[in-house]
């Protein structure tokens, strides 16, 4: 029978030591256990474990110290830590070290249970994680390897072309082989940019909320009773600069705001994986608009919140679904927002995103609007060429519009620009409606 993960727990009280044993395999783990620091480190020589939950005072080698030789020799190693003491200090160095929770006895069997599952769920994501980078970088050299052999069949393709015009068709085969690998190119260049902001947003800041947060609430309600007995004999008094009788009512709510933050983090992590997924090309998706403009704006929420203080986002209600691929659909949203933001000189300008229906023309469409530098009315005519790009110092590819016209095309549908320079310009990607009949 399949467990949860493997864990080994070290105490040097064998009763103590058995009964977390106990309890951890009746929830599903296979448990090993050790009384002292220098056997559990044979087993981890020996063996690889999932979570390590080991007590703080243990003679010859302390629990923290254990800690920092297993994290050590098995680098993916989730570590709880327990202790018999009430001591922050030392829970705040566990959590320095790494420590995913400290706990204290007589121990919860809800809290070692939830303390558990939670660092499983830490190592299944940075498994996850390690191996999109595995395959990003897979991708990026295959990718590589595909642009030069098809440089060369281009070379030849192209001295064919002169000898025979016949060679055409197979040069048309040829250049749509590449487009499709242009979608891709484009795809991981701006996934690039989001996982590189993004592993700053995942990394330590989503650590400590998700690890010290609990012990800060415990400690708030381990002071409560010992500050209202303070507030009923000597009356009120400041806490942070704000009277406790009316903080006492807030802090449950500060508590709220940091995991609400967290939960957004993961949100974030979500809608990333799902915009990377490779190998799609079902085209015969029923695309919802506003689903895939949510999905846009979770990615580019932090580039989007530097551009502008003024973003305005209005849902069309009851659209009518589209047909095509969500995930393409999402990439041209993107691209589209991606130029709006960069094109806007200061934060004080305004962004406005919408989505509506056009039933005279039975078309639905996204329409961005934005108060930047604006487009002349030369390159307006040239916006979609491919490798076209005003920002060339900036790093622009000039691929983006072109490719996500090619998409609109995949879809039956276009892109539209109106634009003056100094002025603004409207972008909307605007889609057919599904045929009732079809």
């Amino acid at each position: 029978m399949a467990t949860k993960g493997k864990i080994l727990v070290v105490d040097d009280e064998p009763l103590v030591l058995k009964l977390l044993t106990m309890q951890t395999e009746r929830i599903g783990y296979s448990a090993t256990s050790a009384t002292n620091g220098p056997d559990a480190l044979a087993l981890l020589e020996k063996t690889p474990f999932h979570l390590l939950v080991t007590d703080i005072m243990m003679p010859g080698m302390d629990g923290l110290t254990l800690m920092q030789h297993a994290v050590a020799m098995q680098p993916d190693l989730e570590c709880i830590v327990v202790s018999g003491q009430a001591d922050l200090a030392i829970a705040v160095e566990a959590m320095k070290l790494g420590a995913i929770n400290y706990i204290q006895k007589p121990i919860s069997m809800m809290e070692l249970e939830v303390s558990l599952a939670k660092g499983m769920e830490r190592l299944a994501l940075l498994q996850t994680l390690k191996k999109s980078q595995q395959e990003l970088h897979q991708h990026r050299d295959h990718l590589e390897q595909l642009v030069a052999k098809r440089t060369a069949e281009l070379a030849r393709i192209n001295k064919q072309l002169q000898e025979d015009i016949k060679a055409r068709k197979k040069a048309e085969k040829e250049a749509e082989q590449r487009r499709q690998q242009l979608i891709e190119a484009d795809k991981m260049v701006s996934l690039g940019i989001l996982v590189a902001g993004m592993a700053h947003e995942i990394n330590n800041p989503n650590n400590f909320i998700t690890m010290n947060a609990p012990i800060l609430h415990r400690a708030w309600d381990d002071f409560l009773p010992i500050l209202e007995e303070h507030y009923q004999e000597y009356g009120d008094f400041p806490v942070a600069g704000i009277p406790f009788s009316e903080m006492r009512e807030h802090i449950p709510e500060l508590f709220s705001g940091i995991l609400d933050g967290s939960e957004r983090i993961r949100k974030i992590v979500f809608n990333l994986r799902d915009y990377a997924r490779q190998g799609i090309s079902d085209m015969n998706q029923d695309v919802d608009l506003n689903t895939a403009l949510r999905a846009a704006l979770v990615l580019l929420a932090n580039p989007l919140k530097k551009a502008t203080g003024h973003l305005t986002i209005n849902y069309g209600e009851g659209l009518p679904p589209v047909r095509g691929n969500f995930q393409r659909t999402e990439q041209v949203i993107i691209n589209l927002l991606q130029n709006a933001y960069q094109a806007l000189p200061s934060p004080d300008k305004y962004l406005t995103v919408s989505t509506g229906q056009d039933p005279i023309n039975n078309t639905v469409f996204v329409e961005i609007a934005d108060q930047g530098c604006g487009i002349s009315q030369k390159n307006l005519k040239r916006i979609l060429d491919p490798f076209f790009t005003t920002k060339r110092d900036g790093g622009g590819s000039g691929l983006g519009l072109s490719i996500s016209a090619g998409i609109m095309e995949e879809h039956g549908g276009r892109l539209e620009f109106n634009s003056q320079s100094g002025q603004g310009t409207i972008a909307r990607a605007v889609f057919p409606m599904i045929n009732s009949e079809s």
